[in-house]
């Protein structure tokens, strides 16, 4: 058995011996089981977190997700847990950690959270609250945010980048082995953009992107493009493009050879 089945075994398992209680989303309380340390160190580092982000953690625990971001990466954090108990066990972990001036932590339903606020994300709750996550995420955060979840993928979104890492020391509730998936959200480019004599027709699904157009009257052999938040980049025979997406515009630099020169699309 996968650890990431082990991991689903252990979580349903504990899901039905709770009984019928309070929750984030039904009358079934999610089970409580902490990601190990060497998982969080990998997922903040994997998201590239720095002092400028706010990390939120939907579905907190004990806190050691928004205390590690705070204490060993400098961002500031903001926990959100429905488990009072949990809650008040967080605010004294952050004390302890030297922490609780950058770490806030709330009570509440992580479905009805206002998640703008947020640079990173990250989340380990069962597969039915990330689908029903799924949509607020691409919703409320800005592009350029980081989603990371632990175990549990999200359906028909295909992740940036997915790792297996070796558990270092045994923990409970989990196997030998994590899985963790990052997601970068993308800015929206779909649709028709004109510059200069360039013309452009973009296709997209989430961070997949397909551009067709033509320069000069000619038509483009586009043969790589890429979306990761609001760095966009194609390229063909002869030219290559990297810009910014803004409202409404994409803001860059042409380069043909070894001329280059700055292009801006606007949004037709």
């Amino acid at each position: 058995m996968t650890s990431l089945r082990i991991a689903l075994a252990a979580a349903l398992a504990a899901l039905v011996l709770a009984g019928p209680a309070r929750a984030q989303d039904s009358d079934w309380r999610v089970p409580f089981i902490t990601t190990p340390d060497d998982v969080v160190e990998r997922m903040l580092k994997l998201a590239g977190t720095g002092a400028d982000d706010l990390v939120m953690d939907l579905g907190s625990g004990d806190g050691r997700i928004v205390i590690a971001a705070a204490k060993q990466f400098g961002a500031r954090g903001l926990g959100v847990e429905i488990d009072p108990r949990l809650v008040a066990q967080s605010r004294e972990n952050a004390s302890r950690a030297g922490v609780a001036g950058r770490v806030t932590f709330e009570e509440g339903d992580v479905l009805r959270t206002d998640l703008r606020r947020a640079s990173v994300v990250t989340i380990y709750l069962l597969p039915f609250l990330i689908d029903k996550l799924q949509p607020m995420l691409l919703e409320q955060l800005r592009p350029g945010a980081r989603i990371l979840t632990h175990a549990f993928p999200m359906i028909g979104w295909k992740p940036d980048r997915t790792e297996v890492m070796q558990i270092a020391k045994r923990h409970a509730g989990q196997g030998d082995e994590s899985r963790i998936f990052l997601w970068v959200v993308p800015a929206e480019v779909r649709g028709n953009w004109q510059g200069r004599d360039w013309r452009l027709r973009i296709s997209q699904n989430f961070q997949e992107i397909e551009i067709e157009g033509e320069a000069g009257g000619q038509k483009l052999a586009v043969k790589e493009a890429k979306i990761e938040g609001t760095a966009l980049s194609f390229s063909g025979e002869g030219f290559a493009f990297r810009g910014r997406v803004g409202t409404g515009s994409i803001v860059g630099e042409l380069r043909r050879g070894e001329a280059v020169s700055p292009l801006v699309f606007t949004k037709q």
